[in-house]
């Protein structure tokens, strides 16, 4: 059987009427095509006729910025708004009422264990196809929870000094986890010195918290407090600035 598509009978015909030339070699037209470079060797894309990019490096989130719509630029502004204003009010609180702000964060713990320990139960009853174990497990657990929650709730204010003690118990131990991880992993490192001596201080610094929970409490708290306010104050200024630097 004869092909009888020109096409494919002869390469397309190029630049000069060259069968084995480039027929995209001539892109003059082309609003996509890059600079031609040194020796006919493909050059720089700057993009449709010129584009944003112009060969200069693009910070990527001026890029996503720039392609938002107003309403989505309004929405992201309103919530870094939001999450400066609620990270201030707790740093601030923190700071100058630690107390106070340790037994409202227990208050708040104590209600979500009673919440989610009565749901437990209720799912844990009224679900179809669970089986016998896994049902009397999940009450468990949820009575467990109801219990520890009213516990919190009742003991407020002790439940609040017991909670800052434990989270930094669980930072010095993480501490100490990170820096034996560290010590392991130093040999594959090409400047192990600068690993072992990071993770000597982090297991000592893990093991002064450990020893001294309740001194390393208080320090914790003002780390947290003067973070937190940091992080407030970067979210507000963000939420002032995203969408706008684009403009320029």
């Amino acid at each position: 059987m004869t092909n009888t598509n020109p096409d494919s009978r002869q390469p397309q015909a190029g630049r000069d009427g060259d069968p084995y030339a480039n027929p995209y070699a001539d892109q003059g037209n082309n609003p996509y095509a890059g600079q031609q470079g040194p020796q006919n060797h493909p050059g720089r894309n700057d993009g449709p006729a010129g584009g944003p990019w112009n060969g200069r490096p693009v910070d990527p989130f001026k890029l996503i910025e720039s392609m938002l719509p107003q309403h989505a630029k309004n929405w992201v502004r309103g919530f870094y708004g939001v999450i400066g204003v609620a990270a201030v009010v707790l740093g601030a609180a923190l700071l100058f009422w630690p107390g106070i702000t340790l037994k409202v964060a227990a208050v708040l713990l104590g209600v979500y264990l009673v919440v989610s320990g009565l749901v437990r139960v209720v799912v844990a009853i009224v679900e179809l196809g669970l089986p016998s174990g896994w049902r009397v497990l999940d009450i468990l657990v949820g009575v467990l929870l109801t219990i520890g929650g009213l516990l919190m709730l009742k003991n407020a204010a002790v439940s609040g000094q017991t909670l800052a003690l434990l989270a930094t118990m669980t930072v010095g131990i993480g501490w100490m986890l990170e820096g034996f991880m560290a010590l392991i992993e130093s040999w594959r490192l090409p400047s192990s010195g600068w690993a072992v001596l990071y993770a000597i201080v982090s297991i000592i610094a893990g093991f002064v918290v450990l020893m001294s929970p309740v001194s390393s409490t208080v320090w914790l708290v003002v780390f947290a407090g003067c973070a937190l306010v940091v992080m407030g104050v970067s979210a507000l200024v963000r939420a002032f600035t995203f969408g706008r630097l684009s403009k320029r």
